[in-house]
């Protein structure tokens, strides 16, 4: 199924898009700003709603505050739930978010806006749960979109995925608007895009292996991604740090602090 993208930048779009919104969906998220966290800004949301194949990107920059608060019934649409806003569909229990790494997003989602995120799946931690061996160490979505979609993209696909990542990364690193430039530059959009796209495979890849593992697995993921929401909304999170490296499992943890200092010289 072709993926629809549509921008979200007006209250009239942001009426429609909850209107319509799917009673059954699951949300892949993600979020993109400066310095994103509770010290920082949050710019765009990206959601891709699945099975639907729509991707959306809600203008947070333009909209405001208003992009959690307006609500279908403001275009006179009467709509029967607790999820007619957007932060009432961040914090809907029924409907999962999926993301990779959670943290930072939630922290700048309950710091900036008082958004609580709910029934968060972190595919960061799934991979982490997945791997066989060694589980000191978190991994990246760059790496896993190359290394563990081989057959589902081509590799010219994962190429241009990767250039464009590449490009955004090394724009972000001189300019400190970069998500807040409107119109939306094409780059930009792709980019965004291309953060959610690919997560419903990369789930669906994990999941596979745990249930052909060890099954209880699966319920630690759920645990450890709620604890991260949790940890997230403290007073005392960190949204940096060369402690957010590490999983939450590895018996050898302080092995691997050990090993991480000496690899970057500390």
């Amino acid at each position: 199924m072709a993926t629809t993208v549509r921008t979200i930048s007006t209250p009239p779009d942001l009426w429609a898009f909850l209107a319509a919104f799917p009673s059954t969906t699951t949300i892949y998220l993600d979020l993109e700003g400066t310095n994103l966290s509770r010290r920082g800004t949050l710019s765009i949301i990206t959601m891709l709603l699945h099975p639907q194949s729509e991707v959306y990107l809600i203008d947070v920059a333009t909209l405001g505050s208003a992009a959690f608060t307006e609500s279908a019934s403001d275009a006179g649409i009467a709509k029967p739930s607790t999820s007619c806003t957007l932060k009432g569909i961040l914090e809907d229990s029924s409907i999962q978010k999926c993301l990779w790494d959670v943290r930072n997003d939630a922290d700048a989602l309950w710091s900036l806006y008082g958004v609580k995120l709910a029934n968060v799946l972190d595919i960061q931690l799934l991979e982490n749960a997945s791997r066989p061996g060694d589980k000191t160490f978190l991994r990246g979505l760059d790496k896993c979109v190359q290394c563990d979609l081989q057959p589902q993209m081509t590799w010219s696909q994962r190429r241009d995925w990767a250039q464009t990542k590449q490009d955004v990364s090394s724009l972000m690193r001189t300019s400190t608007d970069l998500f807040d430039q409107r119109p939306m530059p094409s780059r930009i959009i792709d980019y965004c895009v291309g953060d959610v796209l690919h997560l419903p495979a990369l789930r669906s890849k994990y999941e596979q292996k745990l249930l052909f593992g060890q099954t209880g697995w699966l319920v630690r993921v759920d645990q450890e991604s709620e604890n991260r929401l949790v940890e997230a909304r403290s007073p005392g999170y960190q949204p940096h740090g060369r402690q957010k490296a590490f999983g939450p499992w590895s018996d050898g943890r302080a092995d691997g602090v050990r090993r991480w200092m000496r690899l970057n010289g500390q």
